[in-house]
């Protein structure tokens, strides 16, 4: 099923196999929404050869309602901009977003479920107060000085769409990568996004690829979410069609910046792992000289070690990265102990809601989720 996907994607003749029949199409199209690729599947229907008239029909349906929501999408994300720019505020959008209005023929076309916006540290609580004063409601999720650097809030709007954002005021929730990119780094490279609206501003086209390796690189340990079932895999055809569109766009100064940045970040294995997945997928042209490079640095760096590690590890080194005493008591704290709201809803089905059973309970299978072979290779 991904060999036909990535036929139609690649913009090749795929005709439909031969003796298939319905159960293969409804599976094909489960398979199409969890790498979040049937809008760019409809985009290229001319390629598909004597594909079933209801599965076109499912495709065309589905690409349509990305469009509306695309459309609601831009104009909350637009009336937000504008609210956070006037508190001085001045948000880069990052990941699914920032790709969308800067590399895609159409947005929508960028299948994703929230906007990720990056702001300053300092920027973060008029930022929340701009989210809180648009309507937009907190999500319940894990919080702390060190366990998360980002909330998410999320505007259902007439038309009963919801808008999510996920707020960021460091790069990544992980203690080490976190130090990796500042706000005020990516700022300084960071490239207007009209379309979206306004000034809006994205990474600029170094940064956002190796973001994107990075991004893909950090989902083979940390899970993400398609139609609420949790999956670990750095593999999903959208994320690496990014790294593809990306890698096709660069010119030979783009790729010399791209190698000094990423042996700087020490990110090379990282970076080597999702290019190589775009040229598998979709025959992405990645120079010789590139691949060699990246080569060369891989496997010694710090932080292509920690992505490549299991969660437990993980962890640990994120303790091991914090300076002071104080510093690794409270990570272990907010690691052990989040706050009793979060607990209530976490486990808002429990039998028991008694707080310190809650938290053994949550203690015990944390134990049993770190210790799984397959998160721990």
């Amino acid at each position: 099923m991904e060999a036909l996907i990535c036929d139609v994607l690649r913009g090749e003749r795929a005709p439909w196999p031969a003796a298939r029949g319905e159960d293969f199409a409804d599976a094909l199209l489960d398979k199409a929404q969890y790498h979040g690729v049937l809008a760019l599947l409809d985009e290229r229907r001319a390629h598909m050869v004597g594909w079933p008239p209801t599965l076109l029909e499912t495709l065309r349906g589905c690409s349509r309602a990305d469009a509306m929501w695309e459309m609601r999408h831009q104009i909350v994300l637009a009336q937000l901009h504008d609210a956070l720019v006037a508190r001085d505020v001045y948000p880069i959008a990052i990941k699914g977003t920032g790709l969308a209005y800067s590399l895609y023929r159409s947005p929508f076309l960028r299948a994703r479920g929230d906007t990720d916006l990056f702001i300053a540290p300092d920027e973060r609580s008029k930022a929340e107060e701009v989210l809180e004063g648009l309507g937009f409601l907190r999500d319940m999720g894990v919080s702390g000085a060190y366990v998360s650097y980002q909330a998410s809030y999320t505007l259902t709007v007439d038309d009963r769409s919801a808008h999510t954002i996920d707020l960021h005021w460091k790069i990544n929730n992980s203690e080490l990568l976190s130090r990796l990119f500042s706000y005020n780094e990516l700022l300084d490279r960071a490239t207007k996004i009209p379309r979206l609206c306004g000034k809006a501003l994205t990474a600029g086209p170094v940064d956002a690829l190796m973001l994107a390796c990075m991004h893909r690189a950090t989902h083979k340990v940390a899970p993400y979410y398609v139609d609420g079932k949790a999956h670990y895999s750095g593999d999903r055809l959208i994320w690496l069609y990014d790294i593809h569109l990306l890698a096709q766009s660069f010119t030979d100064a783009m790729w010399q910046d791209f190698l000094r940045l990423a042996t700087a970040k020490g990110l090379c294995e990282a970076c080597l792992d999702g290019l190589e997945g775009a040229r598998t997928f979709f025959r992405a042209n990645l120079p010789h000289y590139v691949s060699l490079t990246l080569k060369e640095a891989a496997g010694v760096e710090l932080a292509s070690k920690y992505l490549r590690c299991g969660s437990l590890r993980q962890k640990w080194m994120d303790f091991c990265s914090l300076g002071s005493a104080g510093q690794k008591l409270a990570f272990l704290r907010e690691m052990i102990f989040p706050p009793p709201p979060y607990m209530r809803w976490k486990y808002a089905d429990a039998r028991f809601n008694f707080l310190p059973w809650l938290y053994l309970r949550r203690s015990v299978m944390g134990g049993v989720k770190w210790l799984n072979p397959r998160r721990q290779s």
